[in-house]
């Protein structure tokens, strides 16, 4: 029998969204406080990982309403299920990009929820197969048409010439970043002239300060 799913309540002990900041912007004296540096390096940079987080952050909470399970478990099950033949544990892992410590617990927790099953490997008495169930097939069935219908409730803010133009320039980043990933990380270096802003006051009273650094952004609403 399967392990119900435990779905979570809306809103309880979870955190607004990073989409609700909108795109980082950066303070007005961020070319004095970086000689050479570029504002909107810096802000689209940024925004670009914010933006990630918040639609990885969407699918997360949509998930785990649903079915009770990460995102990670969710890919691997789905992982499982387009694969057409039986994985060893290691191919899920690899085509999911986790540790395989995790993709253990994982693979149990999918196993526990009746989704899949291990079976001998006749390739490899050492090994096992992962394959999956009827019940692992439905729940994939329903998975995946509800991720397609996030990702169009929320890209339908563009336009299809807009959609795809973006695309353009996505290819371009990841392009790029995958040429820098793949040269030797060099270390962090640069200059910062501090701002003053950042500097204590000798008579200033003590006491904690708020925060304060390059990137700015809009306060997060709570309702």
């Amino acid at each position: 029998m399967s392990e119900p799913s435990r779905p979570l309540r809306p809103g309880r002990g979870s955190r607004p969204s990073p989409a609700t900041l909108g795109i980082v912007k950066v303070d007005a004296d961020f070319e004095d406080e970086y000689p050479g540096g570029d504002t909107t390096c810096t802000e689209a940079y940024a925004s670009l990982c914010r933006t990630g987080e918040a639609l990885l952050g969407e699918l997360d909470r949509r998930i785990a309403a649903t079915f009770g399970i990460s995102q990670a478990a969710a890919t691997a099950l789905a992982v499982i299920d387009g694969a057409g033949t039986p994985l060893t544990p290691s191919q899920v892992a690899d085509r999911v990009l986790i540790a395989s410590a995790t993709m253990t617990a994982t693979l149990d927790l999918l196993e526990r929820r009746g989704w899949i099953r291990r079976v001998p490997n006749p390739a490899d008495r050492r090994s096992v197969l992962i394959e999956i169930t009827p019940e692992g097939r439905a729940t994939t069935d329903q998975l995946l048409p509800g991720i397609r219908a996030v990702e169009q409730g929320i890209m339908s803010a563009l336009t299809h010439d807009e959609r795809e133009y973006l695309l353009d320039l996505l290819a371009k980043i990841l392009t790029r970043t995958a040429e820098v990933a793949a040269e030797p990380p060099e270390p962090l270096h640069g200059q910062r002239n501090r701002p003053a802003r950042l500097t204590p006051r000798q008579d200033a009273e003590p006491g904690p300060r708020p925060t304060s650094g390059t990137v700015t952004a809009a306060p997060q609403r709570h309702g």
